[in-house]
């Protein structure tokens, strides 16, 4: 009996899901913890860092793309033709997770008077980076949700897995 390695790529896309999650999760809580870092040590205050998730050029094909292509060729095919049409078969070397990167925005500083702190300016300023905290938190839980999603596919398709075997 040999292993069909697509039985993995449900695995590897929640995977690749979880990963791109954990990566936005530490962007935000890293800003909420930064929040009132007012010099790093090139001397600047803390940049606000956010994830970004995209595509992965050419070998990234859209869910919906393949589905709706599936679609027409199964209109168009004769019926006991159909038997073998699976979209792993055809694009076995698809990727459908995201790959995600962190970024550091280019926001002003939040200035705050207090004229007695030390990295005050000669106004009295401190500059502060932009984090707004609340914002922060909803990234962190929607992250969260999407990971937990990410994981509970993986738990089904596992558990798929070990059904099929007990049979």
């Amino acid at each position: 009996m040999s292993s069909d390695p697509r039985i993995f790529s449900v695995f590897r896309t929640a995977a690749r899901g979880m990963e791109a999650q954990r990566i936005a999760l530490g962007a935000a809580s890293e800003n909420v913890a930064n929040a009132n870092t007012s010099r790093t040590a090139n001397g600047t205050p803390y940049a606000v860092k956010h994830a970004v998730h995209e595509a992965l050029g050419e070998r990234t094909i859209r869910f919906s793309h393949l589905l709706s292509r599936m679609r027409s060729e199964m209109q168009t095919s004769n019926a006991r033709h159909l038997g073998g049409a699976s979209l792993h078969r055809r694009l076995p070397d698809q990727e459908l997770g995201p790959q995600t990167e962190i970024v550091e925005e280019a926001r002003p500083p939040r200035l705050e008077y207090d004229p007695n702190h030390p990295h005050a300016n000669a106004e009295g300023y401190v500059a502060y980076p932009d984090v707004n905290v609340v914002e922060e938190m909803a990234r962190m839980m929607s992250a969260n949700r999407i990971y937990e999603a990410n994981l509970a596919t993986v738990r089904a398709a596992k558990e798929m897995i070990k059904r099929t075997l007990e049979i």
